[in-house]
């Protein structure tokens, strides 16, 4: 039997989910809030998702710092993951089929080349989790999903929490499933720090020699030297517009996975983003496949409008023979940082 994770199942809230900003932003009904002297944080249920991350220090108000939907009936048909936790296993599991020990597992395949995208068409994105916990400055969610669901083996129950610390942001996620299955949980946020309509503004810094090519099935090959390609990032670079129908795919990050460690640098008008994790990999996606919508809360939606910056286990990691498994007597861990200062 399952033994669940262990964490309070009140919920406590101690500051309206509707809070007027600086500047008239308004979090809609249902919306959980977080606040802290520097940021402010919308988080949806659906999804367990970030709506939207607001720097409180722009003296022209609160400067919304990612991509999003103003309606929060919109991310019903949301396939872009905007904000999102993705799971059970983020990014592509090659044919939409596991093996192990003998057995197989179709999985539910919902892209055009037959693979299983961000857990399958009914992932952890499009699942509404129950909200545990609420505070000031902090959420704690939860969600059962179940043996078979989209194919994968084991009932599995997953935990994530946002945490506010000053101009922090601690996004920590767990996962306990009772029969061995891969597991690679993912926040999707779409960064954009400037507020201007694409990334032409941004520098990057990501400590990563080598990154994985993604070859014409969109699977992950062979590691090989960033230099010389557009994901270069050793020292801060511009986000080329040439490169932005390339940016998808996942760097090899520097030092030893399992302990947070700084590892990217994101800088855009005026504020930058510091990226620590503990995992292996920093997926890199430049929304070349983002397309307008209707009504969207921060920057408008398009192709090269914002940056995703994923912290992750490898991409096709199964099939791969990575250590992405988990079971009894294995618990999932996942923790990503984010630290906001304004530069010169």
């Amino acid at each position: 039997m399952l033994q669940p994770l262990r964490f309070a199942r009140r919920v406590v809230t101690t500051q309206t989910t509707r809070e007027l900003g600086l500047n008239g932003w308004q979090a809609p009904a249902g919306v959980m809030v977080l606040r802290s002297d520097s940021l402010l944080a919308w988080v949806l249920p659906l999804g367990a998702r970030l709506m939207q991350l607001f720097w409180l220090h722009d003296p022209r108000g609160q400067r919304p710092l990612t991509l999003g939907f103003a309606d929060p009936q919109a991310y019903a048909q949301d396939r872009a993951y905007l904000g999102a936790v993705c799971g059970r296993y983020a990014n592509r599991i090659g044919g939409a089929v596991l093996e192990r020990d003998g057995q197989r597992y179709p999985l539910d395949a919902n892209t055009p080349h037959g693979h299983c995208l961000h857990g399958g068409s009914r992932g952890w994105d499009q699942r509404p989790w129950q909200v545990i916990h609420h505070t000031a400055d902090s959420v704690e969610l939860l969600l059962d999903s179940t043996h078979g669901e989209m194919g994968f083996p084991g009932n599995c129950q997953a935990r994530v929490v946002y945490r506010l610390e000053g101009a922090r942001l601690v996004w920590h996620a767990q996962a306990r499933v009772d029969r061995d299955c891969p597991v690679n949980m993912v926040q999707h946020s779409y960064w954009n720090l400037d507020g201007q309509p694409d990334l032409r503004g941004h520098r990057l810094q990501v400590d990563a020699q080598h990154y994985h090519p993604v070859d014409a099935r969109e699977l992950p090959q062979a590691a090989t030297a960033v230099a010389g390609s557009c994901f270069d990032f050793r020292g801060p670079a511009p986000i080329a517009e040439a490169c932005v129908p390339h940016l998808d795919a996942a760097l090899v990050l520097d030092g030893a996975a399992g302990s947070l460690r700084s590892v990217a640098r994101l800088q855009g008008g005026g504020l930058a983003m510091d990226v620590s994790t503990d995992r292996p990999y920093l997926h890199v996606y430049a929304s070349a496949n983002l397309r307008a919508t209707e009504q969207p809360l921060g920057v408008a939606h398009g192709p090269g409008a914002a940056l995703c910056l994923e912290t992750e286990d490898m991409p096709n990691g199964p099939a791969l023979g990575d250590n992405v498994w988990y079971g009894p007597q294995r618990d999932y861990q996942h923790t990503l940082a984010l630290d906001f200062s304004q530069t010169a």
